[in-house]
């Protein structure tokens, strides 16, 4: 009985340990959370602010220089907004007579990891309108932001709506969309998705240096994410379909052409990386399908929908350039040249009868 009793209370106090550090963490995380949505890190606060409308934008006027990549492959870029906090070098104001306004929004990879903000696919697309017909002023603006996702879509053009574009575009990175749509809803320190937080964070700490080193966020991350927790993947396709939903009818009352572009990430493009970081991970087949998957049913999903759309895919692949930083896997010039130049091909802007 008093052995009995000894391993009673010690079997009590190791609960009530586990029960203490369970709690400390969930506060831990969700703490981290709530500060990452606010914006007051050091490196946020400086060019983002949290909004009511759109979750977060890019602080207005802005002009900061920063480092990429590696030392084979840095690039300085300029990070300058405009009066808007669109990464574009010269203001928005009221829309001129013959001027075809095009918005277009997306994450890191619109806002753009490049040198100058006219590098972007945005100017790209821009400059060769207007070269092609210098009686229409054809003003694409960049409203990427980073860590942008469905919900943020949606909170974007509410917020712009005023500038009456004509087109709204919206470039969905597939290698990490589907992820954020779950994060960034209301619940996201609800217990269950603050556990979600903490087991990605833990499972990480047990990789090896090389796969340490693999940027996790551009494509890698989702596909561990869905590994881990397979029914969070109908639930990001609903939070998906229900944000595009309320795009079109907004975009439908507004008078605005609806346009939606798949990018996916290098996993998905370069078939070399793809196996390389199989094997690094050990991921089956089924897993690294995931992302392609996902991409490929809301695809279905938008033609059903009658929502104009352009898989990126094909024409990257396609490419014997290199397309991707190998220091965080964003897209670099070469692919927004090619995404520029394909939308000017795909998309005949004046075909749409308002």
């Amino acid at each position: 009985m008093k052995y009995l009793r000894l391993l009673l209370t010690n079997f009590l106090v190791l609960s009530g340990l586990l029960l203490i550090m369970s709690i400390i963490a969930y506060f831990v995380e969700a703490n981290r959370i709530k500060t990452f949505f606010t914006f007051i890190g050091t490196k946020q606060a400086e060019f983002m602010q949290p909004d009511s409308t759109a979750m977060f934008v890019h602080k207005y006027n802005v002009r900061i220089h920063e480092n990429w990549g590696t030392p084979e492959q840095r690039i300085t870029t300029e990070k300058r907004t405009n009066n808007l906090g669109f990464k574009e070098d010269t203001d928005v104001f009221s829309k001129k007579e013959n001027e075809y306004r095009i918005l277009v929004t997306g994450d890191s990879h619109t806002d753009g990891i490049v040198r100058y903000n006219s590098e972007s696919f945005i100017n790209v697309w821009e400059e060769k309108l207007n070269t092609r017909d210098t009686t229409i002023f054809y003003n694409c603006l960049n409203g990427g932001v980073g860590y942008y996702t469905f919900r943020n879509y949606y909170g974007f053009l509410k917020k712009h709506k005023d500038l009456h574009p004509d087109i709204y575009l919206i470039n969905v990175f597939t290698g990490n969309d589907f992820r954020e749509a779950t994060v960034f809803e209301d619940d996201r320190t609800s217990i269950p998705n603050v556990y979600r937080s903490v087991w990605m964070r833990l499972q990480r700490k047990f990789h090896s240096q090389a796969q340490k080193k693999v940027p996790r966020n551009q494509g890698l991350d989702q596909l561990h994410f869905f590994k881990y927790f397979p029914r969070e993947k109908a639930r990001s396709l609903q939070l998906a379909q229900y944000y595009l939903l309320k795009i079109k009818a907004l975009c439908t009352h507004e008078n605005i052409r609806l346009i939606v572009t798949l990018l996916p990430s290098k996993l998905d493009v370069n078939p070399a990386f793809r196996n390389e970081m199989q094997q690094l991970f050990n991921l089956g087949s089924e897993t690294m399908a995931i992302n392609e998957q996902l991409s490929k049913t809301l695809e279905n999903w938008l033609a059903k929908q009658n929502i104009e759309y352009i898989n990126l895919k094909p024409a990257l692949q396609k490419s014997s350039e290199k397309l991707y930083l190998d220091q965080d896997l964003h897209i670099n010039a070469n692919a927004h040249r090619i995404i520029g130049e394909l939308l000017y091909e795909e998309i005949s802007p004046l075909t749409h009868v308002k």
